[in-house]
């Protein structure tokens, strides 16, 4: 049999779990291109793959002759990626979701069936152990009444509480295909004869949707949240002959499969369900460690489908399922949408600034403290432009929003007029090519970007994360403390972007006619909504929590409203502004001081204190062990440096602090009244 030649449409982090994945497919493969339209980010990938990087779509067809694609392009790009690969004769995998509309599947699909080829979406979790687990003991509760489908999940990089209705709308329709795919799968696979499934009711917001779908005599109910808690992603299937529900989280199903009418069933089950619980979890659990990289089922889903092309079958996925999906993914996703269009922007309510006030171009403004900074900003009576992947507009203290990819340009009219640029947007998470992308290189095509647009004043925002480990215990680091070596690998990607990207800006700014400030922040905390830093401990049950050290260590941190207002403080008296600011509260500061805060303002938290060095040598021996089967060793990771604690002089963040919250507004145009 010939391998299969593959080809990649997209080469984000999704692309790379797909590549990950395809090291256990079992039917002969060979990945023979890939594009992307960042050029950079497709270069790495083919280097990851071992493939040529190609400009075009047209150009990845015709040199490389792929049989089947994968499309991992962002939701709602995957139509056109799609359809120009089934019209050059190949096989398509797309990622979830599918398509955007009933409409896009239709003509999907029927030029797919026209030309004989296969249609695969990244529905995994229909491959996942506990999904084939519950479809195989089915037969064990008799006629199906319900099915639920339930769906708990932690906004990535947002809040619940304080993130914007658009943009929790987003977040929830981006985890909606997982559980309505299985929800529906479900449906058609336990409900006799099934001629329709149809949404009989249906209550949406941006942050929970819950709806009721019927299926001839049986319903499916569907609860997907992002402020339930905890955390989960179940699948429960109900008959007249009992219940079980399959835990995609731990991997497992549970549930003792009877009616429970009986007294013994009644009292039995319990234990039943207990027992099933602790040890098939801890089994599960097991697993999803030992194979920490893997989407349980991708790698199943994408075997069958390579086998199904390989030797003429049906892919593992119906097209009859994805026309179901697609046309209730289409309606509940307009229906939320349509919740975020309907409620009453903040923006008509508030003061707006008027359009002869200074400009400040504010980079990751919708980010955790970019937000605090734009507000902060407009209090001082700037007018604020903000830069991020996806604009809010309901944010009242940007006046412009512009939607870039740092990464990949920063063109001179994103900061054409501004009086400074204030750039915080970075890498949070991720490795160390996607801090490469999305620190190193956004912060030089910024520099870029503001030469050509004749904009001469920058506040950088950097981390304190980024100085060198101190040499002795008693070592006091302030402002003249060197940086981490930029070959130091082992403090981890975020500490070496931050340090690169703060080495570009005092090395290349003065050459471009830039000149720069660069605030440090230390871990930036919300007396509103206490959480616990990183560098403090980690969650581990409930309140409890495990501490790194113990109380009286000191402890670098600042309120997030104070640190945005040292940047508006520095943007507004940037002649006067220090060139370089350790900023931390000298208020706060120790372990015990900053708990202390935290229950002032509510926090009910408790922490088990562990030594630094022996939680680093418990994580450097777990680490090693994990990595022991696979036969790999475990990248290097200097844990106790990074975790060690820290003596900072804070003189100056004490002047800057002091003169920041208590100096007036600058001089500005008056606030005008906004209107509707």
């Amino acid at each position: 049999m010939n391998p299969i030649r593959v080809a990649f449409v997209g080469t984000g982090n999704i692309a790379r779990h797909h590549l990950h994945a395809l090291r256990r497919v079992r039917t002969p493969h060979v990945v023979v291109g890939v594009h992307d339209k960042d050029e950079r980010a497709s270069c790495q990938f083919a280097e990851l793959a071992g493939a040529p990087s190609y400009q075009t779509l047209g150009e990845l067809f015709a040199v490389a002759q792929p049989n089947l694609v994968h499309v991992c392009t962002p939701a709602g790009t995957h139509f056109q990626p799609a359809r120009e690969a089934l019209l050059a004769g190949m096989h398509v995998y797309v990622e979830k979701p599918f398509v955007d509309t009933a409409r896009e599947a239709e003509e999907l699909l029927a030029l797919a069936a026209r030309r004989r080829l296969l249609v695969c979406a990244g529905h995994q979790q229909l491959r996942d152990p506990a999904y084939l687990t519950l479809l195989r003991q089915t037969r064990d509760l008799g006629d199906i009444v319900q099915v639920d489908s339930s769906f708990a999940f932690l906004p990535v990089g947002l809040s619940a509480e304080r993130a914007s209705a658009s943009a929790l709308a987003a977040q929830l329709v981006d985890v909606l295909p997982h559980p309505l795919y299985t929800l529906v799968d479900a449906l058609e696979r336990m409900v006799p004869d099934l001629a329709a499934i149809k949404i009989a009711s249906l209550v949406a917001g941006p942050r929970d949707l819950h709806a009721v779908l019927r299926a001839n005599r049986s319903y499916g109910r569907l609860s997907v949240s992002l402020r339930a808690r905890p955390v989960a992603s179940l699948l429960s299937a109900s008959g007249t002959g009992g219940t079980l529900t399959a835990d995609f989280i731990r991997s497992s199903v549970v549930g003792a499969a009877n009616p429970g009418t009986s007294p013994l069933e009644k009292a039995g089950n319990a234990l039943v369900e207990a027992w099933q619980l602790a040890v098939r979890s801890g089994s599960g659990v097991a697993g999803r460690v030992l194979h920490s990289q893997d989407y349980p089922g991708m790698a199943e889903l994408i075997d069958a489908f390579y086998a199904a092309t390989a030797t003429g079958g049906a892919s593992p996925v119906s097209p009859d399922h994805l026309r179901r999906v697609t046309t209730l993914f289409e309606e509940l996703v307009a229906n939320v949408r349509g919740a975020v269009r309907t409620a009453v922007p903040r923006r008509l309510t508030l003061p707006r600034i008027s359009y002869d006030a200074p400009l400040v171009v504010v980079t990751g403004a919708r980010g955790f403290f970019g937000r605090e900074i734009t507000k902060h900003l407009a209090r001082q009576g700037y007018r604020v432009r903000g830069i991020g992947r996806s604009p809010e507009d309901e944010d009242p203290h940007v006046q412009e929003w512009l939607r870039l990819d740092l990464s990949r340009s920063a063109p001179a009219q994103a900061f054409a007029g501004a009086d400074a640029v204030v750039h915080a947007a970075a890498a949070s998470a991720g490795g160390f090519d996607s801090h490469q992308r999305n620190t190193l290189d956004a912060t030089r095509n910024v520099l870029h970007g503001m030469r050509a647009a004749s904009v001469q004043r920058l506040v950088y925002v950097s981390s304190l994360a980024v100085l060198r480990p101190p040499r002795t215990p008693w070592e006091e680091q302030d402002e003249r403390t060197p940086l981490a070596e930029p070959t130091d690998r082992a403090l981890g990607p975020y500490v070496w972007g931050k340090a690169a990207a703060e080495r570009i800006v005092a090395a290349e700014a003065p050459a471009l006619g830039i000149e720069a400030r660069i605030i440090r922040p230390g871990a930036l905390v919300d007396w509103a909504y206490p959480d616990a830093p990183g560098l403090l401990g980690r969650r581990l049950f409930g309140r409890w929590h495990l501490g790194f050290g113990r109380p009286g260590l000191p402890m670098p941190v600042c309120e997030v409203g104070q640190a945005a207002a040292v940047v508006a403080w520095m943007v507004a008296q940037f002649t006067d502004a220090p060139p370089v600011l350790n900023l931390v509260d000298p208020t706060v500061g120790t372990r015990r001081r900053l708990l202390e805060e935290f229950a002032r303002h509510g926090w009910r938290g408790r922490f088990l204190w562990v030594p630094i060095p022996l939680f680093a040598a418990l994580v450097h021996t777990a680490r090693y062990a994990l990595a022991l089967p696979k036969l790999r060793r475990p990248a290097p990771l200097a844990l106790y440096g990074i975790l060690r604690p820290r003596q900072y002089s804070s003189a100056l963040a004490e002047q800057v602090l002091s003169l920041a919250t208590k100096e007036p507004a600058r001089a500005a145009p008056p606030l005008v009244a906004a209107h509707p």
